[in-house]
């Protein structure tokens, strides 16, 4: 089940992102926004982060729940002793819904970086880039 594996990498990858960005702060953007752009950045990357954790939670509790064994990573993971196919169904709708959320939310990310690059012709591609820092 590659579909299962990658959301578990997905979500180790995110909690793992989301701890550096706690502790290592972001260098600043130059020239600086304004607040409301400031504002709108922190709260699409708040948005990504929240949509990236609770999507793989999700599925993984949506396997579990399906009652039978299932894979990750060639592991048999652990699963409900009774399956509960009414919180499946439901699960399944709002993973589904998400998942599409997150089609337009990385589209609208790279719209942004985009933009931040050639119209506001700021700094924030290259604060992405280790060695090109500022």
């Amino acid at each position: 089940m590659i579909h299962v594996s990658c959301g578990i990498s997905i979500l180790v990858l995110m909690v793992v992102r989301l701890l550096l960005r706690l502790k290592y702060p972001t260098p600043p953007i130059i020239p600086k926004p304004k607040p409301m752009m400031t504002g709108l950045a922190h709260l699409g990357h708040l948005v990504i982060y929240l949509l990236f954790i609770a999507l793989p939670v999700i599925g993984l509790v949506m396997m579990y729940n399906r009652g039978n064994p299932w894979f990750a990573f060639g592991l048999t993971m652990p699963y409900a002793s009774e399956a509960n196919f009414e919180r499946v169904d439901s699960l399944k709708s709002w993973h589904e819904t998400l998942a599409n959320l997150g089609y337009f939310v990385i589209g609208l990310h790279a719209a942004a970086a985009l933009a931040h690059h050639y119209f506001w012709k700021d700094n924030t591609l290259l604060r992405m880039m280790p060695r090109k820092r500022s």
